[in-house]
């Protein structure tokens, strides 16, 4: 993947020294992300900046108080260095998660409503919480990001939902309420994403939809080999 390395001296928005279909992972400094006039989040190395731009989506202001060093590269490029390889499709796609369960937690900061169908972002749940409840109302999509749980169907162990994997996702796109519930084996952190931006993630992503496939075959397995030590008592 052919790279460029330049170091930007402090500016008020550092897109205007990116081309439109450029990416740039900031190697070192610090970017601040502005939208109206106010900081709403501050990009850190290691980050990728202009990922908004180089897709048609609105972007803020990116504001450099400092010197900062970004490499860029061309987004075709770049998306088919993440292609060629299914453990950087992955690794992509909890980045792209998990900068959206951050942009919902700040959201959520500057914009409070009383009547958010159900929380959304990263969170922690305590062993033994509840996760989601068999005949609950389903709108969200989750990602486990650490520990483990376990899923249950009127009080009856029937899975598990291991660190990594998507859950909730099918009574979301159906409409029909949850059908089992889901409860932490241990202390866990979770992502929940509105079933909405999920299925706008998919449509960029299409990787996303086969490590939810992976995940919904293994627990199809698991509940094959259940039923078949059920009959054979």
């Amino acid at each position: 993947m052919e790279t460029q390395t330049r170091r930007l001296a402090p500016q008020d928005n550092l897109l205007d020294q990116l081309d439109v279909e450029q990416l740039g992972l900031i190697r070192s400094g610090l970017v601040t992300v502005i939208n109206d006039d106010v900081d709403v989040a501050c990009f850190e190395p290691g980050d990728i900046i202009g990922l908004h731009r180089v897709f048609g989506l609105p972007c803020g202001r990116l504001r450099a108080d400092d010197t900062v060093e970004i490499e860029l590269v061309h987004r075709d490029d770049f998306m088919e260095y993440i292609n060629s390889d299914p453990h950087r499709q992955h690794r992509f796609s909890n980045y792209l998660l998990t900068c959206m369960g951050f942009y919902e937690v700040m959201l959520s900061h500057y914009h409070r409503q009383s009547h958010v169908q159900a929380p959304t972002g990263f969170q922690n749940v305590a062993k033994g919480g509840v996760m989601i409840s068999e005949g609950d109302f389903a709108d969200t999509v989750y990602q486990l990001i650490s520990g483990s749980a376990d899923v249950t169907v009127k009080g009856v162990t029937v899975g598990e939902v291991l660190s990594g994997e998507i859950f909730g996702a099918m009574a979301a796109f159906t409409g029909e309420k949850r059908t089992a519930t889901v409860i932490a084996r241990e202390e866990s952190q979770l992502l929940a994403i509105p079933k909405v931006e999920f299925v706008n993630l998919i449509k960029a992503q299409p990787e996303v939809a086969v490590t939810l496939l992976e995940n919904m075959s293994r627990r199809i397995q698991s509940l094959n080999e259940q039923l078949t030590e059920e009959v054979a008592v």
